[in-house]
């Protein structure tokens, strides 16, 4: 596997709890949007049984030239520990790019991106890929958090949804209640029902998930409840660490 080397420039907080953290893009780097790096810090400050290197995927487009940017919870683990507390310019290993998390290439053909909690990196990617190059993929883009607060780059896919006439974004704050923002969309889990409301021809679409496990699980068994046959489903679990 390819392994270069870099540096960290930039981390900024991209919800409540996430932050995202980017890194100078080698020139000879090149990567899909959906795909995946393992970072490899050299000589991190803190240490678990896990070791040193954590794979993410990358939530930049490959237009960013300058850049490569991943986004993750902040779970308190050694790594991510790491990550917030050394100083920029650090030195950075990144192994890949991996993956063939990647959006299909008939256009006749609409994407549904279903995403819960961090599980929207890749399909931030591939949205603006998409866009960028002027696809005429119609891309759905199904996002599942408990508030507001918590969903990162939510206002983001707002403002795209707003301006890109192919692009339609559907957020749902489970756990609208503990939010301190007024929330008047969707609360529901991603269901059966749910799918059939806010997509019309559910055995057209080619449908990705990415997210927790639990939600990968629940919404491919959703998507196939609710019509679409298990071959047009694809599907990304993000593991806690």
């Amino acid at each position: 596997m390819p392994r270069v080397s870099t540096r960290l420039v930039e981390r900024r907080e991209v919800a409540k709890g996430t932050m995202a953290f980017a890194f100078d893009r080698p020139a000879d780097f090149q990567f899909t949007a959906g795909q995946f790096v393992t970072l490899v810090l050299p000589d991190p400050p803190y240490t678990d049984a896990k070791g040193n290197r954590r794979t993410f995927s990358i939530a930049s487009p490959p237009q960013a030239s300058g850049r490569i940017e991943i986004a993750t919870r902040m779970t308190g683990s050694a790594l991510k520990r790491s990550l917030a507390e050394i100083p920029l310019g650090s030195p950075v290993d990144l192994l890949g790019p991996s993956g063939s998390f990647t959006l299909h290439a008939d256009a006749s053909v609409p994407a549904v991106f279903i995403a819960g909690g961090i599980g929207i990196t890749p399909f931030r990617s591939m949205t603006h890929d998409a866009i960028l190059r002027r696809l005429p993929h119609r891309i759905t883009l199904i996002y599942s958090n408990r508030n507001p607060e918590s969903a990162a780059f939510h206002d983001e896919f707002r403002r795209l949804a707003g301006t890109v006439p192919t692009f339609t974004y559907i957020p749902t704050m489970t756990d609208a209640e503990t939010s301190q923002q007024r929330w008047n969309g969707e609360r529901r889990f991603v269901t059966a029902d749910f799918l059939r409301e806010h997509i019309k021809d559910l055995g057209t679409p080619i449908f990705y998930l990415a997210g927790p496990p639990g939600l990968v699980s629940g919404g491919t068994k959703a998507v196939i409840e609710a019509g679409a046959a298990p071959a047009r489903v694809r599907s990304e679990e993000f593991e806690g660490y």
